[in-house]
């Protein structure tokens, strides 16, 4: 009984650690104090002026919203390609310790620090900027130069998170419907695909979430061209506070992101309490 008890104030200190500042930042975006020394009373204005464009950086704002999403939906769909192919071709090896070699060199760009991962992106950026030009161009050659940055670190949380759901699945299924007259593709479109989905859904959600908060890869790849990451140091590197629309804009990219877990998650925990 003792244990029980210690083991849940553990994890609710834990939770309070974790969510307390998120809490008081949403607590804080309906006032319009600057800072978070003092209440100011409950208002909607700093809803209203991010969503008016009334904001004193309500063209950095849209525009670094802009380039986020761009960057980040772009950069998810690109890493869940290649992190689904990657994991279903890991999968497939037969050798133990070809598949343990691979996994071990998909783990590096993850355990290895990001700024290490920056400089050598620039580098090759800068080695074949004749070749493809993509350095300092067009707001377009600027994008998809972040993106393939990005991708290139987000597709290996995408084959971490594919890889589990192979590793459960069943084989019979797919050869079964190879015997019933699928083809390879049309068996892995049909039967993989589907059974994998939820690793490959998450790995999507993971890879876009990564892109948004990435900053050392943008900033050291990338210049005259804001992200959410970016503006956010370029407004706090002054001494002055951050705007209080900051807040009311993080506030709202976090419940975005709590619904869609509840909506991801609401269905499976819902099949897991059915199989009980």
């Amino acid at each position: 009984m003792v244990r029980k008890i210690l083991v849940r104030a553990f994890i609710g200190i834990v939770l309070v650690i974790l969510y307390l500042p998120i809490v008081w930042m949403i607590v804080f975006s309906f006032t319009d104090t600057p800072s978070f020394e003092y209440w100011n009373g409950f208002s909607f204005d700093n809803y209203i002026n991010l969503f008016t464009g009334q904001s004193s950086n309500a063209s950095r704002i849209q525009e670094a919203i802009v380039n986020t999403l761009v960057v980040g939906i772009f950069t998810s769909l690109l890493s869940t390609v290649l992190g689904t192919l990657g994991a279903i071709g890991l999968h497939a090896f037969r050798s133990k310790r070809l598949k343990a070699a691979y996994s071990t060199v998909n783990q590096i760009p993850m355990i290895n620090s990001e700024i290490v991962t920056a400089i050598a992106l620039a580098l090759v950026f800068n080695l074949f900027a004749s070749t493809i030009t993509i350095s300092n161009g067009t707001w377009g050659e600027t994008a998809f130069k972040l993106i393939l940055a990005h991708t290139s670190y987000c597709a290996p949380y995408v084959l971490l998170n594919v890889l589990p759901r192979l590793q459960k699945s069943d084989n019979k299924i797919y050869e079964a419907a190879l015997d019933l007259g699928c083809t390879p593709a049309k068996a892995m479109f049909k039967v993989v695909l589907p059974d994998i989905m939820p690793g490959i859904i998450v790995g999507a959600l993971l890879a876009f979430t990564l892109s948004i908060d990435d900053f050392v890869i943008t900033k050291v790849n990338v210049t005259s061209f804001e992200t959410l990451s970016t503006l956010l140091y370029g407004l706090k590197s002054g001494k002055h506070p951050l705007p209080p629309d900051i807040r009311a804009l993080f506030s709202i990219i976090f419940f975005i992101v709590f619904v869609l877990i509840m909506i991801i998650y609401s269905p499976k925990k819902k099949s897991e309490q059915k199989s009980r």
